[in-house]
């Protein structure tokens, strides 16, 4: 019997956000597809309980050094990833969070790996500093996009094994059985469009204007029914809610309200015609089920993986679309949804296969250490 592998994660996890939670369950899917029950699994979490309800695996509790020390020591690698953790937009603080646990990992003498990351941006000498010497004692590096590689490169690491791949949620599957919480879906006539907005911006700047017109216009050119899509827990909701209150419409958007699993996640958005969305993995899920996508662009990432696509051109900015614009772009997307599907259905493919490969070289790794 082959000697179990045992992998600590670290990342954005038992946060509420179901992107994060859709790239573990992506993980865990794809070492179960490749070593079945030899991969032990352990999460550093924010909320241990609801990982362990919601993905079946072990968790501690991410912010307490002893559980986290015990469970590094118990452990044969530490996983970084994967998501956009190693960036200083959301604070600096949120960065030394995630090179302190790879700190700790080195001097417990357990190998690292950078996996599936989708690095920067990184505004600060003090931050790229810090991830130039965290990534070079790295056992190997995986990243999700050429821009992450390339920014690597760029803050001077030589490190020789850095190898470009895709996001972990490519390894979910769509599950026909795992049926939308919303009983509406079945009975609409009219052409489903996920939305998945987020509030963003400075102050001043964050109004819900454009979207309402957004919405409106969804309705007028391309005779849809948008399906409000939270991707973060509660925030989204309440600025989707705020949008139905304010809105005037003669048949208002639904809302995808309850938290569901990243695998009825993805079966939700399989149901669409199309898709509009700020957030990344809602662009990832709808990829992967096939559903033409258009992306409102607030982050680098965006650009990076719509790109990664071959859809750059269904991009514009959160800051100053155009919704008129977007709607009559949706609905070229809806005319031509067949041959959208066709492609999307290769790219799909493609990038199951380079999410794999991470956990490919994880197993690799571990075995040679």
């Amino acid at each position: 019997m082959m000697k179990p592998c045992r992998f600590v994660l670290s990342g954005y996890y038992g946060c509420g956000n179901a992107g994060d939670e859709a790239v573990l369950a992506g993980i865990k899917a794809g070492f179960q597809r490749l070593a079945g029950d030899r991969v032990q699994l352990l999460v550093l979490s924010q909320n241990p309980q609801a990982t362990a309800a919601l993905h079946n695996l072990d968790a501690v509790h991410r912010m307490q050094l002893a559980p986290v020390k015990r469970a590094l020591q118990q452990s044969d690698m530490l996983l970084c990833g994967g998501g956009s953790l190693l960036q200083d937009a959301t604070s600096l603080r949120s960065l030394i969070y995630y090179l302190l646990v790879i700190a700790l990992a080195l001097r417990l003498r357990k190998p690292v790996m950078f996996f599936a990351q989708g690095l920067g941006p990184l505004h600060r000498g003090i931050s790229r500093r810090l991830v130039r010497a965290a990534a070079e004692r790295a056992a190997f590096i995986t990243v999700r996009d050429e821009e992450s590689a390339h920014l690597l490169r760029k803050i001077g690491v030589h490190h020789t094994s850095i190898e470009v791949t895709a996001d972990p949620a490519f390894c979910l599957i769509p599950d026909a059985s795992a049926k939308p919480l919303l009983g509406e879906l079945a009975a609409c006539k009219r052409p489903l469009v996920g939305v998945a907005l987020r509030p963003w911006g400075a102050a001043g700047e964050q109004t819900t204007r454009p979207y309402l017109q957004l919405l409106s216009a969804l309705e007028a050119v391309c005779a849809a029914q948008p399906i409000l899509i939270p991707m973060q827990q509660p925030q989204d909701v309440a600025f989707a809610r705020a949008l139905i209150h304010q809105g005037s419409f003669s048949q208002p958007p639904l809302l995808l309200e309850q938290a569901i699993s990243p695998h009825q996640l993805l079966s939700a958005i399989a149901r669409m015609q199309a898709t509009i969305a700020m957030r990344l993995h809602a662009l990832i899920f709808a990829v992967r089920a096939a559903v033409p996508p258009f992306a409102l662009r607030y982050d680098q990432k965006i650009e990076s993986q719509m790109r990664l696509f071959g859809l750059e051109q269904n991009i514009a900015h959160w800051h100053d679309f155009d919704p008129q614009d977007v709607a009559e772009k949706v609905k070229e997307l809806l005319d031509r949804r067949a041959a959208y599907q066709q492609r999307l259905s290769a790219v799909s493919q493609t990038m199951e296969e380079r999410a794999l490969q991470n956990m490919k070289i994880a197993l690799k790794v571990i075995s040679a250490c």
